[in-house]
């Protein structure tokens, strides 16, 4: 009993300590209408995330970015369909998100032909999921907000007329917070009960060794058997006790540079890549929460019938302490090509590559050693993926511009590693926007995406193993389906 709840704890630890979450694919409202492509045009200080080495073809002395996206989305996970339940799914869950908010800014400055100097700030990752405090993956996990923001100073340097290269610093930083069940729900209460009882029966060899009289002894089986009573009866539908995690990241450095080639008055080649950044947390904080004064109580009880017996607590000191870990932002690189076949159409393709694999494994460590609580290391091993879009745009009047694209991004995510905090799936997203030239120098960006899965559900298992003898504990499989509407409104301009 004592090992499940360690390993529970540990697990929610594990959890809160990464970001890896959502990456992140909405930086400009005008190119989120043609499905984010970028990487071979030419977008003014937009170019400043897209391909630094774009910038210096701004028309313009001065060009300034600025906007919001809020991501809606909604996750539905459903039990499979077996003997037990008919072959029909009797348990559907869905997730209840707030809405995410990424933000961007881009201000760029071009004093001559061949140079141009400027500062973006955008959210590359981020996430919000609430399942709900006691939902019946409630152990893996109840909420979690997520969030990564770079500020990006550039240079960019025209090699000649119609070739130019760019490079920008990025430094980033983030912040999560993460609530988990460390216990499941309904299962808990039989682990609780177990625990008591198995205590309690062992209290008149231990008790006298731990020099406790009789009358101590007998109050304390009292205490006991009223405890086991309690939990049997008792909460049966929530959360015993909840971990809630925070923490913040190191600033951490990184390289984002490119290459813009103006192959003719029609075509552009375009490359840019993203170095690799470790997000380092150094003190992350945990609180627990009961879901009732007499859970507590006896959870506190249980702690000293435990060290009574010489053995640890059973809800380890999460909220005496803090740890440390690190994760990776993978390394991405991006092929773009774009294509003018007049004054009033322009079209674009980008294939980007994402180094998942860097995400081999995750070790959390407890800054406090007299806590006793040891490393957690586990298992991720995420793969490369590859992520295409295509965008169009049609420039109606001198007033409207339409924009519209696709674009297919793949999970990176084993189906055996599947967690709900991050159920990650392969996507196909489809997307319109517009442009409306509000004046000379100041246009309004509008964008919707809807984001939808390639596959109807995504069937994923979550192993849970034992904490101390590294053995299978169970397995957490769902259905899978998500969805996400994405708007974006943003501001330009130029003089």
């Amino acid at each position: 009993m004592k090992k499940t709840i360690l390993v529970l704890a540990a697990a929610a630890l594990v959890s809160g300590a990464h970001a890896e979450g959502y990456q992140v694919n909405n930086f400009s409202a005008r190119q989120a209408g043609m499905a984010n492509v970028g990487t071979a045009m030419k977008l003014g200080s937009e170019s400043i995330y897209f391909n630094p080495a774009a910038a210096v073809f701004q028309g313009s002395k001065f060009d300034i970015s600025l906007g919001a996206t809020g991501i809606l989305s909604s996750v539905t996970a459903s039990n499979l369909p077996d003997a037990n339940n008919g072959y029909k799914s009797t348990l559907s869950e869905k997730s209840n998100n707030k809405m995410s908010t990424p933000l961007h800014m881009y201000i760029n400055y071009k004093p001559s032909d061949r140079w141009a100097v400027g500062v973006g700030f955008y959210t590359p990752n981020g996430s919000s999921m609430n399942w709900g405090d006691n939902w019946s993956g409630a152990h893996l996990i109840q909420s979690i907000n997520l969030a990564a923001y770079t500020a990006q100073p550039t240079l960019s340097f025209k090699i000649y007329d119609r070739l130019s290269i760019g490079i920008g610093a990025m430094i980033t930083w983030g912040n999560f917070d993460l609530a988990r069940a460390m216990l499941p729900v309904g299962a808990g209460n039989q682990t609780l009960v177990a625990g008591l009882n198995t205590v309690n029966a062992m209290l008149p060899q231990l008790g006298p060794a731990a020099g406790l009289t009789q009358e101590q002894i007998a109050q304390y089986q009292a205490m006991a058997q009223a405890g086991s009573a309690y939990f049997a009866d008792n909460l049966q539908d929530r959360a015993i006790v909840s971990a809630k995690l925070e923490g913040n990241a190191n600033v951490a450095l990184g390289i984002n540079a490119g290459i813009l080639w103006d192959v003719t008055d029609e075509w552009s080649i375009g490359m840019s890549w993203r170095s690799r950044m470790d997000m380092k947390v150094d003190r992350g904080t945990a609180a627990l929460n009961y879901a009732s004064e007499q859970a507590q109580s006896y959870l506190a009880f249980l702690n000293t019938l435990l060290q009574t017996a010489g053995q640890s607590p059973a809800i380890p000191a999460l909220d005496q302490g803090t740890f440390h870990t690190q994760l990776p932002l993978p390394t991405t690189v991006t092929w773009g090509v774009s294509y003018r076949p007049n004054a009033k159409w322009q079209m674009g393709v980008d294939l980007q590559w994402i180094g998942w694999s860097a995400y081999k494994d995750l070790n959390v460590a407890f800054n406090e050693e007299e806590l006793g609580i040891d490393d957690i290391y586990s298992v991720k091993n995420y793969s490369n993926t590859l992520s295409a879009r295509f965008g169009a745009e049609y420039n109606a009047t001198k007033w409207l511009t339409a924009r519209a694209g696709i674009y297919y991004d793949e999970s990176p995510v084993d189906s055996n590693y599947l967690n709900p905090e991050t159920p990650s799936m392969t996507k196909i997203s489809y997307t319109l926007g517009a442009s409306l030239r509000l004046a000379r120098c100041m246009a309004l960006d509008l964008a919707y995406c809807y984001v939808s899965t390639a596959d109807p559900e995504r069937t994923g298992s979550y192993p849970l193993y034992d904490y101390a003898s590294g053995d299978l504990a169970s397995v957490f499989t769902r259905n899978y389906k998500l969805h996400a509407h994405v708007l974006s409104f943003g501001m330009r301009f130029n003089f």
